[in-house]
Parts: structure tokens; C-alpha cells; sequence
């Protein structure tokens, strides 16, 4: 029997192969005349292997013909890029072009392939910008000509230049930034684009949120820092006085800074200082997210800093597309008391109390102030919200967790696409309208 099927599978691999070498097989151009390419006519070649080329077949009645036809091979296994073979057959007064595509892919080899698709996962975090820890996941389709070290070098880039041009604590050569405003704040100042316009899009969306967010609050915040790094540091530990808090209020009004958008500079009164640190982040990933939706990725995963995460495109093995994402407990008895799923364009965007603070007599005072009480006023332990624009999420959050649980949910509620989730003082968990329909996952005690 065992024969049997030995001789049965012997025959029909014999056809097989026969059939493949028939040229009858191909369909003649022309008269008897058949001409075409061997193989595929899309090839992906990774940068450096081997590549070969099969050839082609031109035939006149079962008679070569290939003295009639010229190749032109540009490919270079060495440099990335998409090349043209074309083959043309002169014969018998007619011209016939026959094209290969060879797409020779960047090595990308910070990267893997994620299991069971077609895709590459590529990742890369930056620890020296935005006093913060910056991490990127892209993924992209393995044939897609993308080189993973440019796309992580140009993020690097934007980083960079925020991280220069916000930065209120040093100065950087060649930069006029927030430290060198704020050192000589009734000077003018010419200002790169890119600070003017950040600067211009806080003023410009700041009174959306009930006055409590002021990017002209620096003269108080200064103050809450410097008592904050003492205890810190040096422990010694005590709260402002609120006189002096007051004092530092009378030059922190926003109307006196002045934007020039014709020769893009900046002035303001005497005693005046400027923090981006509410929003900055949140702008700055907007710029990121410009960029990477300019290329032919599949999806990412931007994190800011663990408060500022962002979304593009879909998850690369989750059947829904959605990205399932943790929020951070505050108490840091879980790693986590939450978890949402977002999809392309989400922002989730988290204010708390719970990563820049000191405590005076166990009494608790973070680095979020209200512009009117010049208070770290504190209603909830966190307040995560989901929304399309990752500048105007960190602009909203830093606000909203200054409102108390109530009037946030009403300020939430107003604004169509915004959703939040609270972790109140007690633990207790609130949410906005439509939060728990569209974005939760689960809970976690």
C-alpha cells in the first residue's frame, strides 16, 4: 500500500513540475511571441542581503529570444530605497517593456517583528528632556520603506527644541527661552516661532477654564518651588506666607504680556514670570503626533511622561484596534486603580497630587496652584481625562483638578469629546457623562 502511494505522490509531483515549465503556460504577447518576467514583481529585499533576479522568458514559437532584450538593474542592496528593473524586448518591430519593483527596506534593527503579523514594533525612550522620561512604540507594515532611526531622530529633534526653548530653570546658547524672559521680563524679546506660538496658544485658551490656569502665575509658583525644594532638600519644611503669596499675585496678570506676532517677540511688565508647565507637555506631543501622522505607520504609542499618553493609529494584535491602557494609582497601593481602552487620536492626560509635593505636618501640598486662593487646593487624589487635542487635555486637566469632583463633571459635561475619571480623596471613584460607556475597562481596589 505504502508503495502504492509512493508511486501516486512520485507521478503527481513529476506533473507538477512539468506543468510549471511549460510555456504554454504564459500567454503570448503577440503572434506566437511570450515574454515575462520569473518570479514576483514586487520584491523586498531587507538592506545588505542578497538579492537575485530571476530573469525573464522570451520565446518566438518555443525558440529563446533573449538576444532581443535588454535589462536595466539599478538595485543597490546597500542603500534603501525603491528600484525599477525593466526589461525590454525589440523584436519584430515592436517594443514590449516588462517592470520589477524591488524595494530594498531599511535594516531598522532596534526593531521586531510582532508575532503573528506583518508589522514591526520599533521603541525608543529619552530620559534628558522635559525633566521627564519621553517613550515611543511605532509600528509599521515589515514591506513599508521606513527607517526607524530617522523617525526616532526626528522626534528626538522636536524634544529637543521644546525642552530648550520652555525650559524655566537654565538657559542653552543660541536659545531665547522662558528662563531668559523671565530674567529680564520688560525687555523685547525675539522669540523662535515655535515658543511664540505655544506662548500664544496658552493665552489664547487659558480663559476657557474658569481662571484656573494662568500661565502668568510665575511669580507664585516660583515661591511654592522654592519651599517645596527646601523641604525637600534640606527639610525644612513649612508653608508660605500668605502675604508674600499675595505680593508675588500683583504681577501676574496675563494682559500684561505683550505678543508681537509681526516680528515675533515678547515684553512684559516688571516682576513678571512666565511657566508652561501646564500645558507644555501636552503641545509638545501635539507636534510629535503632526509628525508621525505625516508617515505610513500603522499605529504608536506616545507617553509624555506617564501623564501626557497618546494614541495613532491601532494596536497590532488587539482585534478591536484599541490600546488597553492603565491609570496610575495615586496612592501607589496598585500600580494602578483603572484601565481604558483608547483608540486612534485619544489623549488620556493625568493631574494629581501624588508626584511633585511635600508635606508639612503630614498635611499634604502639591505643585498645582489656584491662580485665585494661591493654594494647592486638593478635592480628588487625580484626575485623568480622554480627549482628541493632547494641548488643550493638559490645559484642561491642570484646571479641572484644581475644580472641585462636582463642578468638574459640569465643566466636563459642557465640552463635547471630553471625558474624565476622578480618584477622590477617600479612594472614591467618579466619572463624567459617558466616560464608563466609551473608555473603561476596569477597576481595581
Amino acid at each position: 500500500m505504502k508503495k502504492i502511494l509512493s508511486l501516486i505522490l512520485l507521478l503527481l509531483l513529476s506533473l507538477s513540475l512539468v506543468g510549471c515549465n511549460k510555456d504554454d503556460d504564459i500567454d503570448p504577447i503577440y503572434d506566437n511571441v511570450i515574454f515575462a518576467i520569473i518570479g514576483d514583481t514586487e520584491v523586498f529585499v531587507i538592506e545588505g542581503n542578497d538579492y537575485t533576479d530571476f530573469g525573464f522568458i522570451a520565446k518566438d514559437d518555443g525558440v529563446d529570444i533573449n538576444e532581443y532584450v535588454s535589462v536595466v538593474d539599478p538595485v543597490d542592496t546597500d542603500t534603501p530605497g525603491v528600484y525599477s528593473v525593466v526589461y525590454t524586448l525589440e523584436y519584430l518591430n515592436v517594443t514590449t517593456e516588462l517592470e520589477k519593483t524591488v524595494t530594498i527596506l531599511y535594516a531598522n534593527e532596534s526593531c521586531s517583528v510582532v508575532e503573528d503579523t506583518d508589522l514591526i514594533e520599533c521603541y525608543r525612550n529619552w530620559s534628558t528632556y522635559l525633566h521627564t522620561t519621553v517613550t515611543l512604540k511605532i509600528y509599521f507594515d515589515k514591506n513599508e520603506l521606513i527607517n526607524s532611526y530617522d523617525v526616532f531622530n526626528e522626534v528626538e529633534d522636536i524634544i529637543a527644541l521644546y525642552h530648550q526653548i520652555s525650559d524655566k530653570y537654565d538657559t542653552y546658547e543660541g536659545y531665547i527661552n522662558i528662563k531668559t524672559i523671565n530674567d529680564d521680563p520688560t525687555a523685547t524679546h525675539v522669540i523662535l516661532p515655535e515658543l511664540f506660538e505655544l506662548i500664544d496658544f496658552t493665552l489664547d485658551n487659558q480663559l476657557e477654564v474658569n481662571n484656573l490656569f494662568n500661565l502668568a502665575l510665575g511669580p507664585v509658583l516660583q515661591i511654592w518651588h522654592d519651599y517645596r525644594e527646601d523641604c525637600l532638600l534640606n527639610s525644612n519644611c513649612a508653608v508660605p506666607e500668605m502675604n508674600d503669596l499675595v505680593a508675588a499675585s500683583l504681577f501676574t496678570n496675563p494682559d500684561e504680556i505683550i505678543l508681537d506676532s509681526e516680528n515675533i517677540t515678547i515684553t512684559m511688565s516688571e516682576g513678571m514670570s512666565i511657566d508652561l508647565g501646564g500645558v507644555s507637555k501636552g503641545f509638545i506631543s501635539g507636534k510629535i503626533i503632526e509628525y508621525l501622522d505625516s508617515l505610513n505607520l500603522n499605529g504608536f504609542l506616545l507617553n509624555n511622561g506617564e501623564s501626557n499618553i497618546s494614541i495613532g493609529g491601532t494596536h497590532p494584535t488587539r482585534e478591536s484596534g484599541l490600546f488597553l491602557l492603565a491609570i496610575t494609582d495615586p496612592t501607589y497601593t496598585l500600580p494602578y486603580y483603572a484601565t481604558v481602552y483608547l483608540g486612534d487620536g485619544d489623549q488620556l492626560v493625568t493631574s494629581g497630587d501624588y508626584q511633585q509635593y511635600y508635606k508639612v505636618e503630614d498635611k499634604l501640598y502639591h505643585h498645582i496652584i489656584h491662580n485665585e486662593t494661591l493654594m494647592p487646593e486638593r478635592n480628588s487624589r487625580s484626575i485623568s481625562i480622554i480627549y482628541s487635542d493632547p494641548a488643550l487635555a493638559d490645559l484642561y486637566s491642570t484646571a479641572i483638578f484644581l475644580m472641585t469632583i462636582e463642578d468638574g463633571i459640569e465643566f466636563i459635561d459642557g465640552i463635547e469629546g471630553l471625558e474624565g475619571i476622578w480618584y477622590g480623596i477617600d479612594g472614591t471613584l467618579y466619572y463624567s457623562e459617558n466616560f464608563e460607556e466609551l473608555y473603561l475597562h476596569n477597576t481595581y481596589e
